[in-house]
């Protein structure tokens, strides 16, 4: 079979993980499945080792065996895995046409972001109107803690999450009216959760308010969110309400486009 990569490529190969990719790349190609006799006729690896690597992949859901043919077939945990791949990739263009909307109708600025450890980065922006522009850009990084996409996300992760972005009592101070306090920020995501939605009250960039919504995958996890951001005087305190819901219907319609089915 011609899985295998260049030998170039196999410095730090190793071998037991190798083995497992092999086999489920060579599921992959029989949809009807294969023994464990089969497998090892075609990839010329010892029985034992065939059982022992399927009964692990088995375990956590990677493979599936009949047991009315004993054969194995690639699992449901792999099509998981792979929707994420697919929902990272396809977000942006998803989500685009609604950001662009939501822009429109509010006169603000638009952001697409997601987190990666205690920073959070764009991934979509869309210019408001007016003199005043907003300091970000597609693939910038910001604090997770002073803005509204990091606000967003941080209050829909899980306690333990949390306590391995946030190890020290004090956070990085961007402004005057940055959040700093660890304790102060947990009881701000306790509000965001509740009203379903963050609020930036120039605690990244003065001058600036923003507010943010989470973006529900197919397994109801916020791995995303969107913004909108504009001057004070916009974003003013008897606006808010408003804008919010604006904002978290364009959330909700992003969240069904890349697969959130509500309960409700």
């Amino acid at each position: 079979m011609s899985i295998l990569p260049p030998v170039s490529d196999r410095k730090y190969i190793v071998p037991a993980v190798e083995r497992a990719i092999l086999i489920l790349k060579l599921l992959g190609q029989e949809p009807g499945g294969l023994t464990i006799s089969q497998i090892t006729q075609e990839i010329s690896i010892a029985k034992s080792t065939v059982f022992t690597i399927l009964t692990t992949l088995n375990l956590y859901g990677l493979v599936e065996r009949a047991e009315e043919t004993g054969r194995y077939q690639l699992g449901m945990a792999l099509f998981t895995l792979g929707s994420s791949v697919i929902e990272r990739l396809d977000i942006r263009s998803r989500a685009y046409p609604i950001l662009k909307s939501l822009a429109q109708q509010t006169r603000l600025t638009t952001h697409l972001g997601i987190i990666d450890e205690d920073e959070v980065i764009y991934i979509e922006k869309i210019e408001g109107q007016g003199p005043i522009q907003i300091s970000s850009a597609i693939g910038r990084r910001m604090g997770v803690h002073c803005t509204s996409l990091g606000k967003t996300i941080l209050a829909h992760l899980p306690e333990e999450k949390l306590q391995t972005i946030f190890t020290g009592p004090k956070l990085p101070q961007r402004t005057p009216n940055t959040i700093t306090s660890v304790q102060l920020l947990q009881d701000d995501l306790s509000r965001t959760k509740e009203r379903g939605y963050a609020f930036d009250d120039e605690e990244n960039e003065l001058g600036i308010r923003c507010l943010g919504a989470p973006i529900f995958n197919h397994r109801g996890e916020v791995l995303y969110a969107v913004s909108i951001s504009g001057p004070r005087d916009r974003v003013s305190l008897d606006t808010i309400e408003q804008l919010a819901e604006q904002l978290k219907q364009a959330a909700y319609e992003i969240s069904q486009a890349v697969g959130f089915v509500s309960v409700d």
